[in-house]
């Protein structure tokens, strides 16, 4: 096995070793943020592909990190759903968008307006936490066009 292989394994067994990052989600919300973390945890050790073993620790280490806190941000998120008023909402939001801007450094946080539109739409899938976190990730990677989703659209 090669350096980057073993750096890709360490980063991805940081983040399944660690129960609790998961603790209170049903299955299907734990796969999805396990995910999410396994994905980024991923694609931080390949991001050190040309690096040294010292400076690879080096450079994943803070990453890494905001990555365990993106993925207790977003369980926050799920876990407190229906208790998430319109100001704690945006505040949780805006600390995930701070943890993935650390995640990957290259990627643009959504303006204002489309966290606004996010959260419009984040208030009609309060009963579906799979489909919370695969919007949240989409939302937050640009990878989804939130702005054509019915918030009041039903999830199955």
């Amino acid at each position: 096995m090669d350096e980057l292989a073993r750096r890709i394994r360490r980063a991805s067994e940081s983040i399944l070793e660690n129960e609790s990052l998961t603790t209170g989600l049903d299955d299907p919300a734990a796969e999805a943020l396990l995910d999410w973390g396994l994905n980024c945890a991923a694609r931080i050790a390949e991001s050190t592909a040309f690096l040294t073993d010292e400076d690879a620790r080096a450079a994943m280490s803070p990453r890494l990190r905001a990555t365990r806190r993106l993925m207790r941000r977003v369980k926050q998120w799920v876990i407190h759903r229906t208790e998430l008023g319109p100001t704690a909402a945006a505040e949780l939001l805006a600390e995930i968008i701070e943890q993935v801007t650390i995640i990957d450094p290259g990627l643009a946080p959504p303006d204002d307006a489309r966290r606004a539109t996010f959260l419009r739409h984040w208030q009609g899938l309060v009963h579906h936490p799979p489909q919370m976190i695969a919007d949240l990730r989409a939302f937050i990677q640009g990878t989804g066009d939130i702005a054509t989703i019915d918030p009041g659209e039903t999830h199955g």
